[in-house]
């Protein structure tokens, strides 16, 4: 009776204007800018077109870290919920993503690599800056101090050495945003994306949301260390995928079968992908899965009873990190997708990492 009530309450609260949901999108940018690289930026007047898209849209943005606490909770959200993040601290973040987002009273995240602050590289913003920001409404994680490729053993390092040294690593970063900004940061985004079992309980251990780059809404039951946002940078933030990604909703998925997630290139196709969806609002005969390149993937599927059993084999695949993006369109919203995704780490034929 209690819950009831104030899941009544809450439903007042919002009214008209919102309704209750147990889901969110987020949506990840690096730079805000005209003159960094397009492969990780948007101009700030794509950036201004995403922030009217989501103000005329009825969207509420909240902190990315009241999102998940909401949800790992079962307390409802806001329909039509967003959070906006920004990896690595650059100066644009301050100088054109902020001030946008003051002018609608917006919070956003900003994930810290601190080795960057604390040597005063170029184009990255300083601890002054930051606190600046924390004024202005952002909340602020854990983005390691080194900002290197954390998956990978160094040569001649054993398993113990390296996980010695990645958890200092990350511990470093978060004794830096103490002791400069008095915070204790929950959230730890992954260096380019990537992860693996071994590091996932490292940050997990050290009781941080894991958040990840592959595409995807985040819902009830979601993976707390591989936490989904949808990448926004030229190529991949015109208005179509941007509203896309903000409609999305988690496809409900379980007993994920992925094979190694580090592989090498020439043997990938040998392992299947497989998963379980359980039946819901959505168009599940029109489910399809597609790899980061658009290439639609042959699928098999099992009905069993309370699930479908979706399978298909990996593409021969080149070394680098590799995607698979599941979606499937609602039965009831046009524009709406189910969207599901899984990461692999490929590397090349010579059993070496790739090179970015």
């Amino acid at each position: 009776m209690r819950y009831r009530l104030a899941l009544l309450l809450f439903g007042l609260l919002l009214a008209p204007r919102l309704q209750a949901a147990d889901h969110a999108a987020i949506l990840l940018y690096h730079h805000v800018s005209d003159d960094t690289p397009a492969s990780t930026s948007v101009t700030p007047e794509t950036f201004r077109r995403h922030l009217d898209f989501l103000d005329s849209g009825g969207f509420t943005v909240l902190p990315l870290g009241r999102i998940l606490e909401s949800l790992a909770s079962g307390t409802p959200l806001p329909d039509k919920t967003v959070a906006i993040t920004f990896d690595d601290a650059y100066r644009s973040v301050l100088d054109n993503a902020a001030p946008l987002l003051k002018q609608r009273g917006w919070p956003f995240t900003v994930f810290v690599t601190t080795q960057a602050i604390e040597d005063g590289y170029h184009d990255y913003l300083s601890w002054d800056d930051l606190r600046k920001l924390i004024a202005e409404g952002a909340e602020i994680g854990n983005h390691s101090y080194s900002h290197a490729h954390l998956v990978r053993q160094l040569e001649g390092e054993s398993s113990q050495q390296w996980h010695r040294r990645v958890e200092e690593d990350i511990r470093l970063a978060q004794r830096q945003l103490k002791e400069h900004l008095g915070i204790t940061a929950t959230l730890f985004s992954y260096p380019f994306g990537e992860y693996t079992a071994e590091l996932q309980k490292i940050v997990g251990a050290l009781g941080f949301y894991g958040i990840a780059q592959q595409s995807g809404a985040v819902g009830p039951g979601f993976d707390r260390l591989a936490v989904p946002r949808f990448p926004m940078a030229t190529h991949y933030a015109d208005m179509e995928r941007f509203s896309v990604g903000v409609n999305a909703r988690p496809l409900p998925v379980s007993d994920v079968s992925a094979g190694p997630r580090v592989q090498t290139a020439g043997e990938t196709a040998q392992y299947r992908f497989a998963f379980d969806v359980t039946p819901g609002d959505f168009r599940l005969a029109a489910l399809a899965c597609y790899t980061s390149a658009g290439e639609r993937l042959a699928l098999t599927r099992q009905n069993d009873p309370g699930h479908t059993r979706i399978s298909l084999q990996l593409p021969e695949w080149g070394a680098g990190r590799r995607k698979i993006n599941c979606t499937a369109p609602s039965a009831k919203e046009r524009g709406v997708f189910f969207w599901y995704s899984q990461l692999w780490l490929v590397k090349q034929a010579d059993g070496k990492w790739y090179e970015e």
